[in-house]
């Protein structure tokens, strides 16, 4: 897997919410999120609305046993 495409998220919903919940289990604290489009001057504001709720379950879900 090229290093791109181990770090950026893209595709469906579905897909985001399953890579971005990999990063927390992988032991992140943090995940950055920047939605990016086709046109670069409109505000992704429809997409965002989308992945909201699978991005906070996926920050909220249970972890493994945390690192020290």
């Amino acid at each position: 897997m090229l290093i791109q495409q181990a770090i950026v998220a893209y595709g469906d919903v579905e897909t985001i919410h399953d890579r971005v919940r990999r990063h927390f289990e992988a032991g992140a604290d943090h995940v950055c999120i920047q939605v990016l489009t086709t046109d670069p001057t409109a505000l992704p504001d429809q997409q965002r609305r989308e992945l909201a709720p699978a991005l906070r379950q996926a920050a909220t879900a249970p972890r493994g046993i945390p690192r020290n």
